[in-house]
């Protein structure tokens, strides 16, 4: 490597190390924890940081640029996943640019560090984008609001020799709509039409009964036979993936319970008359043997009421006196589930565990005579665990809910409120009358709806769905 070229490459690396930057060095993003004093206690403070890495020795070196995520998204997003996020859209680009400098192409050839970035090279970043990843619309505008963002923190802070040419542009959040610059890029964006990427799906009923007057029974049916399939292949997930579905939990909602976070109501066990769950972000409880723990954060705490349903008290009762008793060596007393080695499960391993159990039921459907139809409507879609809170969501909705009533069910956190208080009271009232139209005995609902009622899966899965209020 020619030396000229040795120094353009260690001024765009912010020279944080006096090394020969060459092909073996990129850069990488890193979740760190640093302590940090909270009224009179010391507590472990969740960030990442990006980072140069040796690709020979694995050595990582913090980079300054990290004091982006610190001024715009560190402790001021809410979470630390939206700093991952930004993190995994600069450290792309910044690697796009040191890779063109390395292959010393012409149009990089002035590039002697991140002063002399222009708009032309983040729109060659977003067209390799849509060229070579067939980002869709929807991520290309995510990664253009953040390179505008990054584009105009290296301007403020003097960094860039050539102005951006910045338009001041409206933006919509959940809570309002703000003001922010933008770069008016000039790529060419992705045609949709010719994009065959899968549909992202928000309920389990399948896109031939969406419109059914009756898919309220519907989604109903498919709740028992997933469940069902959960039970007898993926038994240490199966509770989890019911309380998603009937408490509307994201996964590191589900990781962080214990058992004492269930509260059974009026004196009943197994949540007959109701099950409250004490959300809160337990991480250092559980999970202290992870440095990155993004997956595993609790984006809203708070005190969530269960929709009633008795496959949810079976499930319940079935992880506690059979599930968690075959755990052998638990390495945490009160965690509600295990890895395979006794370890509070973390969410990575719940993903896993999810995709078997979809594998699974995909393999039941396809394996099942009259099911090819609902096989294709599961496998040519997109959806993985977050699918139960978009079926608890469209329970609440189909059960005449409003969206605020929705809200509260699922535990936005814009419904925290005395109001909010007394709405989950009225909503989970009158849910729990809507759902006595969803019981097991309410089968014959469905005899007219083309299901396949008459094959032996559904049978078990009926006979699931009956006799499990014996069992409770």
């Amino acid at each position: 490597m020619v030396k000229s070229k040795i120094n353009r490459l260690n001024i765009l690396c912010l020279g944080v190390v006096h090394l020969e930057i060459e092909n073996n060095y990129k850069f990488h993003w890193k979740a760190v924890q640093y302590p940090r004093k909270q009224g009179g206690n010391i507590i472990k403070t969740k960030s990442f940081i990006i980072v140069l890495k040796d690709l020979t020795t694995g050595e990582t070196y913090p980079h300054p640029i990290t004091h982006f995520l610190y001024k715009h998204y560190h402790r001021n997003s809410g979470s630390v996943n939206t700093e991952l996020t930004v993190a995994q859209i600069i450290v792309p680009f910044l690697n796009f640019i040191l890779d063109k400098v390395n292959q010393e192409l012409t149009e990089y050839a002035d590039i002697n560090g991140l002063e002399n970035l222009q708009e032309s090279h983040a729109n060659a970043y977003l067209q390799y984008c849509v060229d070579e990843k067939s980002n869709k619309n929807k991520t290309l505008e995510m990664k253009e609001n953040c390179l505008s963002k990054f584009y105009k923190y290296l301007w403020d802070e003097k960094v860039l020799k050539h102005k951006p040419k910045f338009k001041l542009v409206s933006v919509r959040t959940r809570k309002e709509i703000r003001k922010a610059y933008k770069i008016d890029f000039t790529y060419k964006k992705t045609d949709e039409t010719i994009l065959r990427e899968k549909v992202k799906r928000k309920d389990i009923v399948p896109q031939n009964h969406e419109s059914n007057k009756n898919r309220i029974f519907i989604r109903l049916q498919y709740i028992h036979e997933i469940l069902y399939v959960a039970k007898h292949e993926t038994p240490d997930i199966a509770f989890g993936i019911a309380l998603q579905i009937f408490g509307g939990l994201r996964k590191g909602e589900v990781v962080n319970l214990t058992r004492t976070a269930l509260k059974s109501q009026n004196g009943q066990e197994y949540g007959v008359e109701g099950l409250v769950l004490i959300i809160r972000d337990r991480q250092n409880d559980l999970f202290t043997r992870f440095n990155d723990v993004s997956t595993m954060q609790v984006k809203s705490p708070r005190d969530q009421s269960c929709l009633i349903n008795p496959i949810l008290n079976y499930l319940y009762k079935h992880h506690i006196e059979v599930v968690l008793k075959k755990v052998k060596k638990p390495l945490h007393p009160t965690a509600l589930f295990y890895d395979s080695e006794g370890n509070p499960m973390s969410a990575d391993t719940y993903d896993k565990r999810f995709l078997k159990l979809k594998n699974s039921y995909l393999g039941m459907l396809l394996g099942t005579p009259g099911r090819y139809q609902d096989y294709l409507d599961f496998s040519q879609t997109k959806w993985r665990s977050h699918i139960g809170r978009g079926v608890f969501t469209n329970m609440c909705l189909d059960a005449g809910f409003n969206e605020k009533q929705t809200a509260v069910l699922r535990g936005d956190r814009s419904t925290q409120s005395m109001e909010s208080y007394f709405d989950i009271i009225t909503a989970t009232f009158n849910i729990r009358k809507a759902l006595t139209l969803l019981s097991p005995g309410q089968s014959e609902n469905i005899a007219d709806l083309n299901m396949p009622t008459n094959h032996k899966i559904w049978k078990e899965v009926q006979d699931f769905g009956k006799g499990i209020r014996n069992e409770i």
